[in-house]
């Protein structure tokens, strides 16, 4: 069975919204990995997914599915290291896509690079931080960044928001993660607690607007996507789970793009 994923992360929808397996790819492939249950994802290169069907679905929308996340990490490991990244020879994919081999006979394996992401909320969880990214505008989202080399990931956490908000976090809690197959990244949630209202610290400039808002505020604000565990952790905050003083059902604003 073949998962056929197009040029733009898309693919095919069934009738169930899942992805769609077929028998048999009918179109043009070229990169290839194999998924767990005998699974083959494969790269269209002459067709797009809308071609294949009226219903679509992408990388963004089922990050959340391990299938999807799966196929896109090891298609698009293949197609961008190319290289082994100590000796410069040509890399060798391995049929699973999961491993290649330089000429030496090293081993190299997909990247994976680590980036926090969380809820910060005010001192008695009646208020979520969020940010809109000056590159990519449209929505607010939680506070995010890589890990750089040396850090622990509540230390990451606590650095990103100082330098993108200005402001000192504490309780930092693990909460979960989720692969983001685009860019290779493990997104590492948390969530934390601030007595600062305003910044006290020089911004970075990566977020264009910061903003406080409250559980009643969040349906009139633009979120990140669904699908996306900044989406999830700000609806989990919405429902009480880091401050345990709200139970309601959240209805979020618009999707961002």
């Amino acid at each position: 069975m073949f998962l056929l994923i197009d040029s733009h992360n898309s693919f095919p929808l069934g009738p169930d919204k899942e992805p769609l397996l077929v028998d048999a790819p009918l179109h043009a492939i070229s990169t290839t990995a194999e998924l767990p249950g005998g699974v083959t994802a494969a790269r269209l290169t002459d067709a797009l997914a809308s071609e294949l069907s009226a219903d679509v679905g992408d990388a963004r929308s089922h990050a959340d599915h391990p299938l999807v996340a799966h196929a896109v990490a090891l298609l698009r490991a293949q197609e961008t290291l190319r290289f082994d990244p100590t000796d410069g020879s040509p890399l060798t994919w391995d049929v699973s896509g999961a491993v290649a081999r330089s000429e030496a006979g090293g081993m190299v394996f997909p990247r994976i690079d680590p980036c926090v992401i969380g809820v910060v909320q005010n001192a008695d969880g009646t208020e979520i931080l969020l940010g809109e990214n000056a590159r990519r505008p449209g929505y607010h989202t939680c506070i995010a960044g890589y890990v750089e080399v040396g850090e622990t990931i509540e230390r990451a956490f606590e650095r990103e928001v100082w330098e993108e908000t200005g402001r000192a976090i504490y309780d930092v809690t693990y909460v979960g993660s989720q692969p983001w197959s685009l860019s290779s990244s493990l997104m590492l949630g948390f969530s934390a607690r601030t007595d600062d209202r305003e910044p006290r610290g020089e911004l970075d400039g990566e977020l264009s607007s910061v903003i406080w808002a409250s559980r009643d505020e969040l349906p009139q604000i633009s979120l990140a996507p669904k699908g996306s565990i900044a989406r999830s952790l700000i609806e989990r905050w919405a429902r009480g789970e880091f401050s345990g003083e709200f139970s309601g059902e959240f209805e979020g604003g618009n999707c961002g793009h």
